[in-house]
């Protein structure tokens, strides 16, 4: 009987022990291994700018969403060319609240932008025949 409940209150306590650990609420990754009925898509993605008929690359896209906003990697492609989707994001990032940090246009363009507490970083690279892959990723930043 007392190892019954030595073994229950083990239990308990690492159950506790797990559940405190797990710092912030975070929600499931979102994307192709999400739980059933998250899946990814461009309406998530409020705070960002999103070129017109773009194409969400599902398998290389992670997300985590968190309290104050989402986190993590966001890839798509685009039809349009390299410079035409960098003036895009040069254009529209600031309107949704981001601050330019840096940029570099060349073979591979890269963006940089902050806005409160995240980082995100735009890498854009030719694709082979047209078109533009875009990958935003979204850090945080630590206080």
């Amino acid at each position: 009987m007392l190892n019954k409940k030595i073994q229950g209150i083990l239990t308990l306590s690492l159950f506790f022990l797990l559940f405190a650990c797990s710092g912030e609420d975070l929600l499931p990754v979102k994307g192709p291994e999400g739980a059933p009925g998250t899946e990814l898509n461009f309406a998530q993605f409020d705070d960002i700018p999103i070129p017109l008929n773009s194409k969400l690359n599902k398998e290389d896209s992670i997300i985590i969403s968190k309290l104050n906003g989402w986190l993590g990697r966001l890839s798509f492609d685009t039809s349009q060319n390299q410079l035409a989707i960098f003036d895009f994001f040069r254009n529209e990032f600031p309107k949704f609240g981001w601050k330019k940090l840096s940029e570099i246009t060349s073979e591979s363009s890269l963006l940089n932008y902050q806005n409160k507490s995240r980082l995100a970083s735009i890498q854009l690279n030719d694709k082979t025949f047209f078109g533009t892959e875009v990958t935003i990723t979204v850090s945080e930043i630590e206080n």
